[in-house]
């Protein structure tokens, strides 16, 4: 019995690869742009293709072919493709490719050479916008310390560095990304015009005792502590200086609206004031509900975020150096996805 079936499995065996008339004699993946191609003996190319969404797992059949070279499947897993398995049934080749998250695909054949190719594409819908508002600009410096450091200068670079870390993830909308002056009301206006889903005011604090250091966060809040209010008229003088009545920026969202904003906003005030002070080694001065202009217009969940003190020399050195912009510009990336997520 056992010999009889040695027997018939042997014919089987030997038919189907009598059958398989075409070899694939190389699996390769290309980066630019990212493929997935099957060189392919023979002039025929065709092949079958379904795609289980649920599994985000697509198969091809490619009818009366073998595989003719060796494959590390392990190989091909990066950005596009989570796992990759061929298997040679004889009378065909199967392969089955898992498609990363937020991957889609297309599949074609080519003559000359043959081969078979899945171009693979990002899908990932920008599913949140973020606006970055770096405070001041213009013939608004904001405050100047040790007499050659601006604020607005400071805060430009980190938030373009913000932008650079969130702009693959998310829709980022700058309220200026040159040296521009733009009035407190505009920015809120930017972010209720793209109906953003969180606004991040990037600003440098300043104080008349140049012992003054740390890094501290706030959110919109009608209440406030006397120094909240105190940082809060700071900041809002200086669109009265600059011909801007801040009183006329009217809270636009409603009590049940506001409640909600801002608790989002103190989740995530706190652990960023937190990140940032332990990176950066500064004090963390805390977190504080204040009315500030800039944030009362927007609507919807919002911080504005003081960096450190500008007449600060130990401050100073850190914000002024690119390095440490970066990795402040990073811990507030990493927040907002956090945020999000």
């Amino acid at each position: 019995m056992k010999s009889v079936i040695r027997v018939f499995m042997f014919l089987i065996i030997s038919a189907n690869i009598f059958c398989s008339t075409i070899k694939v004699n190389k699996v390769r993946m290309n980066n630019n742009p990212p493929q997935l191609v099957f060189d392919l003996s023979g002039s025929s190319a065709t092949y079958k293709s379904t795609y289980d969404e649920y599994n985000r797992l697509l198969f091809l059949e490619i009818p009366k072919a073998t595989l003719n070279t060796k494959v590390k499947n392990s190989e091909f897993v990066g950005k596009y493709i989570e796992e990759l398995n061929l298997i040679n049934y004889g009378t065909a080749l199967g392969v089955f490719v898992k498609l990363r998250k937020n991957v889609g695909y297309k599949t074609y054949s080519l003559k000359n050479p043959s081969r078979i190719v899945v171009d693979f594409k990002s899908n990932i819908k920008k599913q949140f916008t973020v606006v970055i508002d770096p405070g001041h600009g213009g013939k608004d410096p904001g405050s100047i310390g040790f007499g050659k450091y601006k604020e607005k200068d400071i805060v430009l670079s980190v938030g373009k560095y913000v932008r650079e870390e969130l702009g693959s993830d998310y829709d980022v909308i700058m309220t200026r990304s040159t040296d521009v002056f733009i009035p407190l009301s505009q920015r809120s206006r930017v972010g209720n015009k793209a109906k953003a889903d969180l606004f991040v005011s990037i600003h440098i604090n300043s104080s008349t005792n140049s012992s003054s250091t740390g890094v501290e966060v706030f959110y919109f809040s009608k209440k406030s502590s006397p120094y909240a209010e105190k940082v809060a008229a700071y900041e809002n003088s200086f669109g009265e200086k600059y011909g801007e009545n801040t009183g006329s920026i009217a809270q636009i969202m409603g009590e049940l609206a506001y409640n909600k904003n801002q608790e989002k906003s103190i989740g995530l005030a706190r652990p960023l004031t937190g990140v940032l002070a332990q990176k950066m080694k500064m004090r963390n001065r805390g977190i504080h509900g204040a009315n500030f202009a800039v944030l009362r217009g927007f609507n919807g969940p919002g911080i504005l975020v003081e960096l450190g003190f500008i007449n600060n020399r130990r401050d100073v050195s850190k914000l002024t150096n690119p390095r440490d912009q970066k990795i402040m510009a990073k811990e507030i990336a990493n927040k907002i996805r956090a945020y999000f997520d």
